[in-house]
């Protein structure tokens, strides 16, 4: 057997296998074949169907929201595995952006690929009731003597180490935890068995801060991986020339590694050659900016009356995550309203400090006033323990211009 001669070169010689992305999705879907031949036709069924919005959605469409609730296990062994609450908020904050094109490196897209990115209309948050119907931060922590997982799905199982997941009907489950042979991720079957419907992503490429690692410390890994979670294939088809079943993504030989630029030709795909910044490729994260228009149709397409996600529209389970409306890209409104939704009380930011003086007010959705404070600092915190469940609208009567902000309440 031969031997590294020095640790220096045992360590050289392990670093590309470290710097590549890794995800097992093909494999543990091939495995899953092979054990359970009925899964093929339940898979291959799911394709069908046509999302809801079908021909009313163009590749610059902005489609309406499907909000996705997210429970997060947290699988660790050592004290590094078990992530913080920021770095899960750093991924579901990645999650937000790539899938409603509002990452800000879609500028890094070359030119004659541009328009085919897409605005998917997926929203996520962190669950906020659990399956009991009870508050729950959408975090699940377990300590476990397993040192590592592998695609075999013992981390999503109590009985293996792993933690069980929750209803697929209502959640999806993202596990988090220290994988092997420098796995990344890899994603359940769309049409697989619900104990283990979800993703599963590495600890150190999971979200942006904290144990998140170069080059796969942008959050793109659970990208991906929930790309494949809602029916994508990777862009090669997962063979020499395949089909990844999108029209809209050309032909591709193999996966793209690294950061790649310029011109790639394989498979006969002139004149622009591999669509290498679609997340659906094995790019380092700094070289993943978008989804397609037909990746986007597929995804949605599980949504459809019928569609193998469509219970998640029904569960109707709320989520923690900011108004859009009044946090991103909306100056003028001037209004924050944190934790939104709320339970006992929230915090009101005001971006002008001019409207300290003025007169904060709070509208149910039948247009009455829940309540009128005095505005005595630009932060302000609210009890809203007494308020009745439902949406609400905050108002600031100024002597200058009228702003609203949205607000919701468990």
């Amino acid at each position: 057997m031969k031997r590294c001669v020095s640790a220096l070169f045992c360590l050289i010689a392990t670093l590309p296998a470290f710097s590549q992305r890794h995800c097992q999705s093909a494999e543990y879907r091939a495995a899953q074949f092979k054990a359970n031949p009925w899964l093929i036709g339940k898979a291959a069924a799911v394709t069908g169907g046509s999302p809801s919005d079908a021909g009313s959605l163009s590749n610059n469409s902005t489609p309406a929201l499907i909000t996705i609730p997210v429970i997060v296990h947290i699988v660790y062994h050592n004290p590094a595995e078990n992530i913080t609450d920021a770095q899960v908020q750093s991924q579901i904050d990645v999650l937000n952006a790539d899938y409603q094109k509002r990452n800000a490196d879609t500028m890094e897209i070359p030119h004659y690929y541009r328009s085919l990115a897409a605005d998917c209309g997926f929203r996520f948050g962190l669950a906020l009731l659990d399956t009991n119907s009870q508050p729950t931060t959408g975090i699940v922590r377990r300590y476990t003597d397993v040192p590592s997982f592998s695609i075999n799905d013992d981390i999503k199982f109590a009985a293996s180490g792993g933690d069980n997941g929750w209803d697929r009907d209502k959640y999806l489950n993202i596990w988090v935890g220290n994988l092997t042979n420098s796995l990344l991720g890899y994603s359940s079957i769309a049409g697989g068995p619900k104990s283990t419907d979800g993703v599963v992503v590495s600890y150190t490429a999971f979200g942006t801060n904290g144990t998140a690692t170069a080059p796969f410390n942008r959050g793109r890994t659970a990208t991906h991986e929930i790309g494949h979670w809602l029916n994508l294939i990777h862009t090669w088809g997962d063979d020499s020339c395949g089909n990844d079943e999108v029209a809209d993504t050309p032909p591709q030989q193999a996966p793209d590694y690294g950061d790649p630029s310029g011109i790639v030709l394989t498979c006969g795909n002139e004149p622009y050659g591999n669509l290498y910044m679609d997340y659906m490729d094995f790019t380092d994260d700094i070289g993943m900016h978008l989804f397609t228009a037909g990746q986007r149709d597929r995804m949605r397409a599980l949504f459809a009356p019928a569609g193998f996600r469509y219970p998640l529209l029904a569960a109707n389970i709320p989520v923690a995550v900011p108004d859009t409306t009044a946090r991103i890209d909306n100056p003028i409104r001037g209004i924050t309203a944190w934790p939104n939704p709320a339970i006992t009380a929230v915090t009101i930011l005001l971006s002008d400090p001019s409207d300290v003086g003025g007169i904060l007010e709070v509208f149910d959705q039948m247009g009455r006033r829940v309540t009128a404070i005095r505005i005595t600092s630009p932060e302000m915190q609210v009890d809203v323990s007494g308020w009745s469940s439902g949406l609400y609208f905050i108002g600031i009567n100024g002597s200058r211009i009228s702003r609203t902000g949205k607000l919701l309440k468990l």
